[in-house]
């Protein structure tokens, strides 16, 4: 209970990256989606019952902060984290492997935006596609890993200091 409790101000602060502050200081379009990082790092260090919820909100609010379309954001972050999930529950939580299962769920979540986007009557831009979205994602990927060894590390007993 008290590792989800501390999802809460986590998310919060991810979504308010997300829609605030990242959007001023990105560089040519290239930013990293925190709360979609914070939510495949929560499925893969704690378990999923922990990741969804912060990606089902997160996407909800990043949306109401960010995006015409609701709903968009949470129904991509839920299946990087589906994704996320099905790769850590097969292979296990091995250090090699992590980064490379974040990127397939980074890129799953942004071409389902992307692609939704598109049939929605979004305009192609594959400039921007290419020299920001993946940029992006791979952002997104390594971002994973330290957030996730900070939850493992609350999860082993806190930060002790010596």
């Amino acid at each position: 209970m008290k590792r989800r409790l501390l999802l809460i101000p986590a998310a919060l602060i991810a979504v308010f990256l997300d829609a605030f502050v990242l959007p001023a200081l990105s560089q040519n379009g290239i930013r990293p989606l925190f709360t979609l990082s914070l939510s495949m790092a929560a499925t893969a260090a704690m378990s999923v019952q922990d990741g969804m919820p912060v990606a089902f909100f997160g996407g909800l609010l990043t949306d109401l902060f960010c995006n015409p379309y609701i709903g968009l954001s949470a129904a991509a972050y839920l299946t990087a984290c589906a994704i996320m999930y099905g790769f850590v529950k097969k292979c296990g939580q091995q250090r090699g492997l992590f980064i490379p299962f974040a990127l397939v769920g980074a890129v799953a979540a942004e071409t389902l935006i992307f692609v939704f986007s598109l049939a929605i009557g979004a305009r192609f831009d594959g400039l921007r596609l290419l020299s920001a979205t993946l940029p992006s994602i791979v952002l997104e990927s390594l971002l994973v890993y330290p957030i996730a060894a900070l939850f493992r590390a609350r999860e082993k007993g806190g930060f002790a200091h010596r």
